[in-house]
């Protein structure tokens, strides 16, 4: 198992794939579930007092990124 940092797109791509793996429902629910997973995460970013706004923009970015290559892995194999 390899350690991965928060904040890098890998991490969140783990995050998002741990919680695509717990989900088995249709594409529909697939959805608005993928829209909660991915505003929880976005709230973990905004809420962390520790980063600055140059932090929280790259991780947010870094987010976005991995949002996007998870969820067209997801939809695909669906």
């Amino acid at each position: 198992m390899s350690t991965v940092l928060f904040g890098t797109v890998e991490y969140y791509e783990k995050e998002l794939t741990y919680y695509f793996s717990n989900m088995d429902m249709s594409n529909s629910m697939k959805e608005d579930a993928t829209k909660k997973i991915f505003i929880m995460l976005e709230k973990e970013i905004l809420n962390v007092f520790m980063f600055d706004e140059t932090i929280r923009i790259k991780c947010i970015h870094n987010l976005l990124k991995a949002f996007s290559k998870v969820s067209e892995k997801s939809f695909v194999t669906s």
